[in-house]
Protein backbone atom coordinates (compact mmCIF):
# COMPACT_ATOMS: atom_id res chain seq x y z
CA UNK A 1 0.00 0.00 0.00
CA UNK A 2 1.22 3.51 -0.79
CA UNK A 3 2.57 5.82 1.92
CA UNK A 4 -0.47 8.10 1.81
CA UNK A 5 -2.82 5.18 2.31
CA UNK A 6 -0.73 3.93 5.22
CA UNK A 7 -0.75 7.45 6.70
CA UNK A 8 -4.51 7.71 6.26
CA UNK A 9 -4.95 4.28 7.78
CA UNK A 10 -2.85 5.32 10.78
CA UNK A 11 -4.95 8.46 11.36
CA UNK A 12 -8.14 6.45 10.90
CA UNK A 13 -6.77 3.77 13.21
CA UNK A 14 -5.91 6.38 15.85
CA UNK A 15 -9.45 7.68 15.65
CA UNK A 16 -10.79 4.15 15.81
CA UNK A 17 -8.60 3.33 18.82
CA UNK A 18 -9.88 6.45 20.54
CA UNK A 19 -13.45 5.48 19.66
CA UNK A 20 -12.74 2.09 21.19
CA UNK A 21 -11.11 3.43 24.34
CA UNK A 22 -13.93 5.90 25.01
CA UNK A 23 -16.73 3.29 25.01
CA UNK A 24 -14.50 1.04 27.11
CA UNK A 25 -14.15 3.84 29.65
CA UNK A 26 -17.61 5.42 29.62
CA UNK A 27 -19.66 2.44 28.41
CA UNK A 28 -19.40 0.49 31.66
CA UNK A 29 -20.19 3.69 33.59
CA UNK A 30 -23.28 4.42 31.48
CA UNK A 31 -24.57 0.84 31.51
CA UNK A 32 -24.01 0.37 35.24
CA UNK A 33 -25.43 3.79 36.16
CA UNK A 34 -28.52 3.65 33.97
CA UNK A 35 -29.21 -0.10 34.24
CA UNK A 36 -30.95 -2.47 31.77
CA UNK A 37 -34.37 -0.75 31.78
CA UNK A 38 -33.12 2.81 31.12
CA UNK A 39 -30.51 1.72 28.59
CA UNK A 40 -33.15 -0.46 26.95
CA UNK A 41 -35.46 2.56 26.71
CA UNK A 42 -32.73 4.58 24.99
CA UNK A 43 -31.80 1.71 22.64
CA UNK A 44 -35.43 1.07 21.70
CA UNK A 45 -36.01 4.77 21.00
CA UNK A 46 -32.84 4.86 18.95
CA UNK A 47 -34.05 1.90 16.86
CA UNK A 48 -37.19 3.88 15.97
CA UNK A 49 -35.33 7.14 15.34
CA UNK A 50 -32.74 5.45 13.13
CA UNK A 51 -35.37 4.73 10.48
CA UNK A 52 -35.89 8.47 10.10
CA UNK A 53 -32.17 9.24 10.35
CA UNK A 54 -31.65 6.87 7.43
CA UNK A 55 -34.27 8.74 5.42
CA UNK A 56 -32.68 12.08 6.35
CA UNK A 57 -29.18 10.88 5.43
CA UNK A 58 -30.53 9.63 2.09
CA UNK A 59 -27.41 7.60 1.26
CA UNK A 60 -25.37 10.78 0.77
CA UNK A 61 -22.41 9.56 2.84
CA UNK A 62 -21.58 6.55 0.67
CA UNK A 63 -22.52 8.23 -2.62
CA UNK A 64 -20.66 11.42 -1.72
CA UNK A 65 -17.39 9.62 -0.90
CA UNK A 66 -17.43 7.73 -4.20
CA UNK A 67 -18.41 10.60 -6.47
CA UNK A 68 -16.22 13.28 -4.91
CA UNK A 69 -13.25 10.89 -4.97
CA UNK A 70 -13.65 10.59 -8.74
CA UNK A 71 -13.55 14.35 -9.43
CA UNK A 72 -11.61 15.74 -6.47
CA UNK A 73 -9.07 17.40 -8.81
CA UNK A 74 -11.79 19.29 -10.73
CA UNK A 75 -12.56 22.25 -8.42
CA UNK A 76 -15.53 23.61 -10.38
CA UNK A 77 -17.42 20.33 -10.66
CA UNK A 78 -16.39 19.47 -7.11
CA UNK A 79 -18.13 22.60 -5.78
CA UNK A 80 -21.27 21.88 -7.82
CA UNK A 81 -21.44 18.27 -6.63
CA UNK A 82 -20.84 19.17 -2.98
CA UNK A 83 -23.47 21.93 -3.07
CA UNK A 84 -26.00 19.66 -4.78
CA UNK A 85 -25.58 16.88 -2.23
CA UNK A 86 -25.72 19.31 0.70
CA UNK A 87 -28.99 20.80 -0.61
CA UNK A 88 -30.48 17.33 -1.09
CA UNK A 89 -29.50 16.47 2.49
CA UNK A 90 -31.10 19.69 3.73
CA UNK A 91 -34.41 18.79 2.09
CA UNK A 92 -34.35 15.10 3.11
CA UNK A 93 -33.68 15.90 6.79
CA UNK A 94 -36.44 18.53 6.90
CA UNK A 95 -38.92 16.07 5.35
CA UNK A 96 -37.83 13.32 7.74
CA UNK A 97 -38.25 15.64 10.73
CA UNK A 98 -41.72 16.69 9.53
CA UNK A 99 -42.82 13.04 9.52
CA UNK A 100 -40.97 11.96 12.67
CA UNK A 101 -42.40 14.45 15.19
CA UNK A 102 -46.13 13.84 14.46
CA UNK A 103 -45.55 10.07 14.54
CA UNK A 104 -43.82 10.25 17.92
CA UNK A 105 -46.52 12.51 19.37
CA UNK A 106 -49.46 10.36 18.23
CA UNK A 107 -48.01 6.85 18.65
CA UNK A 108 -45.62 7.24 21.60
CA UNK A 109 -46.97 10.34 23.35
CA UNK A 110 -48.06 8.31 26.38
CA UNK A 111 -45.14 5.88 26.50
CA UNK A 112 -42.07 6.00 28.74
CA UNK A 113 -39.91 6.47 25.62
CA UNK A 114 -41.59 9.74 24.56
CA UNK A 115 -39.02 12.16 26.03
CA UNK A 116 -36.08 10.22 24.61
CA UNK A 117 -37.69 10.08 21.17
CA UNK A 118 -38.27 13.85 21.19
CA UNK A 119 -34.67 14.58 22.18
CA UNK A 120 -33.51 12.44 19.28
CA UNK A 121 -35.46 14.69 16.90
CA UNK A 122 -32.73 17.33 17.25
CA UNK A 123 -30.32 14.87 15.70
CA UNK A 124 -32.10 15.35 12.38
CA UNK A 125 -31.24 19.06 12.55
CA UNK A 126 -27.62 18.17 13.33
CA UNK A 127 -27.64 15.70 10.44
CA UNK A 128 -28.18 18.56 7.96
CA UNK A 129 -24.56 19.56 8.57
CA UNK A 130 -23.14 16.04 8.32
CA UNK A 131 -20.52 16.44 5.56
CA UNK A 132 -17.86 13.99 6.76
CA UNK A 133 -18.20 12.24 3.41
CA UNK A 134 -16.52 15.26 1.76
CA UNK A 135 -13.66 15.30 4.28
CA UNK A 136 -13.08 11.58 3.82
CA UNK A 137 -13.23 11.79 0.03
CA UNK A 138 -10.51 14.46 0.18
CA UNK A 139 -8.65 12.19 2.65
CA UNK A 140 -8.56 14.76 5.47
CA UNK A 141 -8.18 12.10 8.11
CA UNK A 142 -5.86 14.17 10.29
CA UNK A 143 -8.56 16.84 10.73
CA UNK A 144 -11.28 14.26 11.30
CA UNK A 145 -9.21 12.52 13.96
CA UNK A 146 -8.27 15.65 15.94
CA UNK A 147 -11.78 17.12 15.76
CA UNK A 148 -13.52 13.93 16.82
CA UNK A 149 -11.15 13.36 19.73
CA UNK A 150 -11.77 16.88 21.07
CA UNK A 151 -15.55 16.51 20.83
CA UNK A 152 -15.48 13.10 22.49
CA UNK A 153 -13.40 14.40 25.39
CA UNK A 154 -16.03 17.09 26.01
CA UNK A 155 -18.71 14.36 25.82
CA UNK A 156 -16.90 12.33 28.50
CA UNK A 157 -16.63 15.30 30.86
CA UNK A 158 -20.33 16.11 30.51
CA UNK A 159 -21.34 12.45 30.84
CA UNK A 160 -19.65 12.02 34.21
CA UNK A 161 -21.04 15.38 35.30
CA UNK A 162 -24.69 15.00 34.27
CA UNK A 163 -25.47 11.26 34.35
CA UNK A 164 -25.60 10.10 37.98
CA UNK A 165 -28.50 7.62 38.25
CA UNK A 166 -30.95 5.47 36.29
CA UNK A 167 -33.28 8.50 36.07
CA UNK A 168 -30.79 10.46 33.95
CA UNK A 169 -31.51 8.72 30.64
CA UNK A 170 -32.75 12.00 29.12
CA UNK A 171 -29.44 13.69 29.92
CA UNK A 172 -27.62 10.71 28.44
CA UNK A 173 -29.61 11.00 25.20
CA UNK A 174 -29.05 14.76 25.07
CA UNK A 175 -25.29 14.26 25.26
CA UNK A 176 -25.42 11.81 22.35
CA UNK A 177 -27.26 14.40 20.26
CA UNK A 178 -24.98 17.24 21.36
CA UNK A 179 -21.81 15.37 20.41
CA UNK A 180 -23.27 14.63 16.96
CA UNK A 181 -24.14 18.29 16.44
CA UNK A 182 -20.67 19.53 17.45
CA UNK A 183 -18.96 16.94 15.24
CA UNK A 184 -21.09 17.87 12.25
CA UNK A 185 -21.02 21.65 12.55
CA UNK A 186 -17.22 21.78 12.97
CA UNK A 187 -16.76 19.57 9.90
CA UNK A 188 -19.19 21.73 7.92
CA UNK A 189 -17.28 24.96 8.51
CA UNK A 190 -13.96 23.24 7.85
CA UNK A 191 -14.93 21.72 4.50
CA UNK A 192 -16.34 25.04 3.28
CA UNK A 193 -12.75 26.34 3.21
CA UNK A 194 -11.77 23.62 0.74
CA UNK A 195 -15.00 23.41 -1.28
CA UNK A 196 -17.07 26.56 -1.89
CA UNK A 197 -20.78 26.11 -1.17
CA UNK A 198 -23.09 27.71 -3.76
CA UNK A 199 -26.65 26.89 -4.71
CA UNK A 200 -26.16 28.29 -8.23
CA UNK A 201 -26.20 25.59 -10.87
CA UNK A 202 -26.86 22.75 -8.45
CA UNK A 203 -28.16 19.48 -9.90
CA UNK A 204 -30.78 17.52 -8.00
CA UNK A 205 -32.53 15.18 -10.42
CA UNK A 206 -29.23 13.78 -11.69
CA UNK A 207 -28.36 12.30 -8.28
CA UNK A 208 -31.75 11.20 -6.93
CA UNK A 209 -31.91 7.87 -8.75
CA UNK A 210 -28.48 6.79 -7.52
CA UNK A 211 -29.06 8.13 -4.02
CA UNK A 212 -32.26 6.09 -3.71
CA UNK A 213 -30.37 2.91 -4.56
CA UNK A 214 -27.53 3.82 -2.19
CA UNK A 215 -30.12 4.63 0.50
CA UNK A 216 -31.41 1.08 0.29
CA UNK A 217 -28.10 -0.75 0.01
CA UNK A 218 -26.28 1.34 2.62
CA UNK A 219 -28.96 0.83 5.24
CA UNK A 220 -29.52 -2.88 5.16
CA UNK A 221 -29.51 -2.89 8.97
CA UNK A 222 -33.14 -1.75 8.73
CA UNK A 223 -33.97 -5.39 8.03
CA UNK A 224 -31.15 -6.91 10.07
CA UNK A 225 -29.99 -5.85 13.57
CA UNK A 226 -32.14 -2.71 13.46
CA UNK A 227 -35.23 -4.85 12.88
CA UNK A 228 -34.20 -7.23 15.69
CA UNK A 229 -33.93 -4.40 18.23
CA UNK A 230 -37.27 -2.90 17.23
CA UNK A 231 -39.11 -6.25 17.40
CA UNK A 232 -37.51 -7.14 20.75
CA UNK A 233 -38.59 -3.80 22.23
CA UNK A 234 -42.07 -4.04 20.74
CA UNK A 235 -42.84 -7.68 21.51
CA UNK A 236 -40.44 -8.87 24.25
CA UNK A 237 -39.05 -6.22 26.65
CA UNK A 238 -36.91 -3.09 26.84
CA UNK A 239 -34.39 -4.98 29.03
CA UNK A 240 -33.89 -7.54 26.24
CA UNK A 241 -33.15 -4.68 23.87
CA UNK A 242 -30.40 -3.54 26.25
CA UNK A 243 -28.84 -7.05 26.32
CA UNK A 244 -28.95 -7.23 22.52
CA UNK A 245 -27.82 -3.61 22.18
CA UNK A 246 -24.84 -4.00 24.49
CA UNK A 247 -23.63 -7.06 22.60
CA UNK A 248 -23.96 -5.14 19.36
CA UNK A 249 -22.06 -2.18 20.79
CA UNK A 250 -19.21 -4.42 21.94
CA UNK A 251 -19.01 -6.04 18.52
CA UNK A 252 -18.87 -2.64 16.83
CA UNK A 253 -16.19 -1.44 19.25
CA UNK A 254 -14.00 -4.37 18.18
CA UNK A 255 -14.97 -4.04 14.51
CA UNK A 256 -14.48 -0.27 14.28
CA UNK A 257 -10.70 -0.40 14.43
CA UNK A 258 -10.50 -3.01 11.69
CA UNK A 259 -13.03 -1.27 9.47
CA UNK A 260 -10.70 1.74 9.27
CA UNK A 261 -8.59 -0.32 6.88
CA UNK A 262 -11.55 -0.64 4.53
CA UNK A 263 -12.95 2.88 4.71
CA UNK A 264 -9.69 4.73 4.08
CA UNK A 265 -9.17 2.80 0.85
CA UNK A 266 -12.61 3.42 -0.69
CA UNK A 267 -11.67 6.91 -2.04
CA UNK A 268 -8.42 5.54 -3.49
CA UNK A 269 -10.12 2.50 -5.07
CA UNK A 270 -12.79 4.75 -6.59
CA UNK A 271 -10.06 7.06 -7.89
CA UNK A 272 -8.24 4.18 -9.60
CA UNK A 273 -11.41 2.98 -11.28
CA UNK A 274 -12.23 6.55 -12.32
CA UNK A 275 -8.86 6.55 -14.13
CA UNK A 276 -9.42 3.07 -15.62
CA UNK A 277 -6.53 1.61 -13.62
CA UNK A 278 -8.03 -1.85 -13.12
CA UNK A 279 -4.76 -3.66 -12.37
CA UNK A 280 -3.80 -1.32 -9.53
CA UNK A 281 -7.36 -1.52 -8.18
CA UNK A 282 -7.29 -5.34 -8.00
CA UNK A 283 -3.80 -5.42 -6.49
CA UNK A 284 -4.75 -2.95 -3.73
CA UNK A 285 -8.08 -4.70 -3.13
CA UNK A 286 -6.45 -8.08 -2.54
CA UNK A 287 -3.79 -6.57 -0.27
CA UNK A 288 -6.37 -4.69 1.80
CA UNK A 289 -8.50 -7.83 2.08
CA UNK A 290 -5.53 -9.81 3.39
CA UNK A 291 -4.68 -7.11 5.95
CA UNK A 292 -8.28 -6.99 7.10
CA UNK A 293 -8.63 -10.76 7.50
CA UNK A 294 -5.38 -10.87 9.48
CA UNK A 295 -7.14 -8.82 12.16
CA UNK A 296 -10.78 -9.90 11.67
CA UNK A 297 -10.45 -13.62 12.38
CA UNK A 298 -8.44 -13.42 15.62
CA UNK A 299 -10.68 -10.60 16.87
CA UNK A 300 -13.85 -12.63 16.23
CA UNK A 301 -12.51 -15.81 17.82
CA UNK A 302 -11.12 -13.77 20.73
CA UNK A 303 -14.50 -12.18 21.36
CA UNK A 304 -16.14 -15.63 21.27
CA UNK A 305 -13.87 -17.18 23.88
CA UNK A 306 -13.95 -14.12 26.17
CA UNK A 307 -17.66 -13.31 25.90
CA UNK A 308 -18.32 -13.88 29.59
CA UNK A 309 -15.37 -11.78 30.75
CA UNK A 310 -16.14 -8.96 28.30
CA UNK A 311 -19.79 -8.68 29.35
CA UNK A 312 -19.00 -8.74 33.08
CA UNK A 313 -16.28 -6.10 32.69
CA UNK A 314 -18.38 -3.89 30.44
CA UNK A 315 -21.84 -4.09 31.98
CA UNK A 316 -21.58 -6.01 35.22
CA UNK A 317 -23.75 -8.81 36.58
CA UNK A 318 -26.99 -7.02 35.60
CA UNK A 319 -26.14 -7.76 31.95
CA UNK A 320 -25.13 -11.39 32.35
CA UNK A 321 -27.92 -12.39 29.94
CA UNK A 322 -25.90 -10.73 27.16
CA UNK A 323 -23.15 -13.39 27.28
CA UNK A 324 -24.70 -15.94 24.87
CA UNK A 325 -25.84 -13.07 22.62
CA UNK A 326 -22.27 -11.77 22.35
CA UNK A 327 -21.08 -15.25 21.37
CA UNK A 328 -23.43 -15.22 18.38
CA UNK A 329 -22.40 -11.66 17.55
CA UNK A 330 -18.78 -12.83 17.31
CA UNK A 331 -19.84 -15.22 14.55
CA UNK A 332 -21.90 -12.45 12.96
CA UNK A 333 -18.88 -10.10 12.94
CA UNK A 334 -17.02 -12.27 10.43
CA UNK A 335 -19.89 -12.00 7.96
CA UNK A 336 -20.10 -8.23 8.55
CA UNK A 337 -16.42 -7.85 7.66
CA UNK A 338 -16.61 -10.05 4.58
CA UNK A 339 -19.79 -8.35 3.36
CA UNK A 340 -18.25 -4.90 3.85
CA UNK A 341 -15.40 -5.76 1.48
CA UNK A 342 -17.67 -7.32 -1.14
CA UNK A 343 -20.23 -4.51 -1.10
CA UNK A 344 -18.16 -1.37 -0.34
CA UNK A 345 -14.91 -2.12 -2.11
CA UNK A 346 -16.17 -4.13 -5.06
CA UNK A 347 -19.83 -3.87 -5.99
CA UNK A 348 -20.32 -0.29 -4.83
CA UNK A 349 -17.19 1.24 -6.34
CA UNK A 350 -18.00 -0.64 -9.56
CA UNK A 351 -21.48 0.93 -9.53
CA UNK A 352 -23.40 -2.32 -9.08
CA UNK A 353 -25.92 -0.62 -6.77
CA UNK A 354 -28.98 -2.12 -8.41
CA UNK A 355 -28.09 -5.79 -7.98
CA UNK A 356 -26.54 -5.09 -4.59
CA UNK A 357 -29.77 -3.46 -3.43
CA UNK A 358 -31.73 -6.52 -4.59
CA UNK A 359 -29.40 -8.83 -2.65
CA UNK A 360 -29.57 -6.76 0.56
CA UNK A 361 -33.35 -6.37 0.51
CA UNK A 362 -33.89 -10.05 -0.33
CA UNK A 363 -31.75 -11.26 2.57
CA UNK A 364 -33.28 -8.62 4.84
CA UNK A 365 -36.74 -9.88 3.97
CA UNK A 366 -35.49 -13.39 4.77
CA UNK A 367 -34.55 -12.15 8.24
CA UNK A 368 -37.96 -10.51 8.65
CA UNK A 369 -39.76 -13.72 7.63
CA UNK A 370 -37.68 -15.82 10.01
CA UNK A 371 -38.35 -13.38 12.87
CA UNK A 372 -42.10 -13.43 12.20
CA UNK A 373 -42.09 -17.24 12.18
CA UNK A 374 -40.25 -17.27 15.50
CA UNK A 375 -42.64 -14.68 16.93
CA UNK A 376 -45.73 -16.64 15.85
CA UNK A 377 -44.35 -19.92 17.25
CA UNK A 378 -43.26 -18.36 20.55
CA UNK A 379 -39.52 -18.83 19.99
CA UNK A 380 -38.57 -15.20 19.36
CA UNK A 381 -35.95 -13.95 21.82
CA UNK A 382 -32.56 -12.26 21.82
CA UNK A 383 -30.64 -15.42 20.84
CA UNK A 384 -32.93 -16.45 18.01
CA UNK A 385 -33.18 -12.85 16.79
CA UNK A 386 -29.43 -12.48 16.21
CA UNK A 387 -29.23 -16.07 14.93
CA UNK A 388 -31.64 -15.34 12.07
CA UNK A 389 -29.61 -12.21 11.29
CA UNK A 390 -26.46 -14.35 11.10
CA UNK A 391 -28.17 -16.71 8.64
CA UNK A 392 -29.40 -13.80 6.52
CA UNK A 393 -26.05 -12.02 6.46
CA UNK A 394 -24.04 -15.10 5.52
CA UNK A 395 -26.56 -15.74 2.74
CA UNK A 396 -25.90 -12.17 1.54
CA UNK A 397 -22.13 -12.78 1.55
CA UNK A 398 -22.54 -15.93 -0.56
CA UNK A 399 -24.75 -14.17 -3.13
CA UNK A 400 -22.36 -11.22 -3.46
CA UNK A 401 -19.31 -13.45 -3.78
CA UNK A 402 -20.89 -15.61 -6.49
CA UNK A 403 -21.94 -12.51 -8.43
CA UNK A 404 -18.45 -10.96 -8.23
CA UNK A 405 -16.74 -14.16 -9.39
CA UNK A 406 -19.24 -15.30 -12.03
CA UNK A 407 -20.66 -12.04 -13.41
CA UNK A 408 -18.03 -9.37 -12.76
CA UNK A 409 -15.30 -11.99 -13.26
CA UNK A 410 -13.07 -10.24 -10.78
CA UNK A 411 -9.94 -12.01 -9.58
CA UNK A 412 -10.76 -11.54 -5.91
CA UNK A 413 -8.55 -13.79 -3.78
CA UNK A 414 -11.15 -14.31 -1.07
CA UNK A 415 -11.04 -18.01 -0.25
CA UNK A 416 -7.35 -18.73 -0.72
CA UNK A 417 -4.99 -20.03 1.94
CA UNK A 418 -3.13 -16.70 2.25
CA UNK A 419 -6.30 -15.33 3.87
CA UNK A 420 -7.97 -18.38 5.40
CA UNK A 421 -4.79 -19.28 7.30
CA UNK A 422 -5.59 -16.43 9.71
CA UNK A 423 -8.82 -18.19 10.69
CA UNK A 424 -7.10 -21.57 11.04
CA UNK A 425 -4.41 -20.12 13.34
CA UNK A 426 -7.04 -18.23 15.35
CA UNK A 427 -8.82 -21.50 16.18
CA UNK A 428 -5.81 -22.38 18.34
CA UNK A 429 -7.11 -19.74 20.77
CA UNK A 430 -9.89 -22.12 21.87
CA UNK A 431 -7.73 -24.90 23.43
CA UNK A 432 -5.18 -22.34 24.70
CA UNK A 433 -7.92 -20.39 26.47
CA UNK A 434 -9.44 -23.57 27.89
CA UNK A 435 -6.08 -24.44 29.48
CA UNK A 436 -5.49 -20.92 30.80
CA UNK A 437 -8.93 -20.71 32.43
CA UNK A 438 -8.29 -23.96 34.28
CA UNK A 439 -5.14 -22.56 35.89
CA UNK A 440 -5.91 -18.83 36.30
CA UNK A 441 -8.67 -17.25 38.36
CA UNK A 442 -9.95 -13.71 38.55
CA UNK A 443 -11.85 -11.76 35.88
CA UNK A 444 -9.11 -9.35 34.85
CA UNK A 445 -6.30 -11.88 35.26
CA UNK A 446 -8.03 -14.34 32.94
CA UNK A 447 -8.82 -11.65 30.38
CA UNK A 448 -5.29 -10.21 30.18
CA UNK A 449 -3.65 -13.65 30.19
CA UNK A 450 -5.84 -14.93 27.37
CA UNK A 451 -5.27 -11.82 25.24
CA UNK A 452 -1.49 -11.68 25.77
CA UNK A 453 -0.82 -15.41 25.31
CA UNK A 454 -3.07 -15.83 22.27
CA UNK A 455 -1.80 -12.66 20.61
CA UNK A 456 1.79 -13.79 21.15
CA UNK A 457 1.12 -17.24 19.72
CA UNK A 458 -0.66 -15.71 16.73
CA UNK A 459 2.17 -13.28 15.99
CA UNK A 460 4.95 -15.86 16.42
CA UNK A 461 3.25 -18.37 14.13
CA UNK A 462 2.76 -15.75 11.41
CA UNK A 463 6.34 -14.56 11.81
CA UNK A 464 7.62 -18.12 11.53
CA UNK A 465 5.55 -18.53 8.34
CA UNK A 466 7.06 -15.26 7.03
CA UNK A 467 3.58 -13.84 6.53
CA UNK A 468 3.49 -10.86 4.16
CA UNK A 469 1.31 -8.70 6.42
CA UNK A 470 3.37 -9.17 9.57
CA UNK A 471 6.60 -8.47 7.68
CA UNK A 472 5.06 -5.41 6.02
CA UNK A 473 4.11 -3.86 9.38
CA UNK A 474 7.46 -4.74 10.97
CA UNK A 475 9.37 -3.15 8.07
CA UNK A 476 7.17 -0.07 8.21
CA UNK A 477 7.74 0.38 11.95
CA UNK A 478 11.52 -0.03 11.60
CA UNK A 479 11.61 2.52 8.78
CA UNK A 480 9.73 5.03 10.90
CA UNK A 481 12.08 4.45 13.83
CA UNK A 482 15.12 5.06 11.62
CA UNK A 483 13.62 8.27 10.22
CA UNK A 484 12.93 9.57 13.71
CA UNK A 485 16.51 9.07 14.90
Amino acid sequence: MSKSIVKNAIFKALLSIFNIIIPLLVGPYAYRTLGPDSIGRVNFSESIFNYFLILGSFGIYQYGIREISRIRDDKENLSTLFSSLFFIGLLSNIISLAVYIPLVVFKYGQSDSYSVLMIYSFNLIANIFYVEWANEALEKYNFITIKTICVRILYIILLFTLVKSSKDYNQYTFLIVLSSFLNNIISFFHIKKAIPLSFKGIKIKKHIKYLLMVLLLANGNILYTQLDRFMLGQYVSKADVSFYGMSQVIMYIVNTLMMSIIYVTIPRLSHYLGNNDEDTYISLLNKVTQVYFAFLFPAAVGMLILSKEIVLIYGGKDFINAIPILKVFSIYMISVGAESILSNQVMYVKRQEKILTIFIISCGVLNLILNIILLKTGFFNTITAISTTVISNYTLVILEYIYIKKVLKLDLEFLRWNKLKYFAISLLFIPITFILKRHISGLLAVTFSVVIVNASVYFLILYALKDDIILMFINYIFKKLKLNK
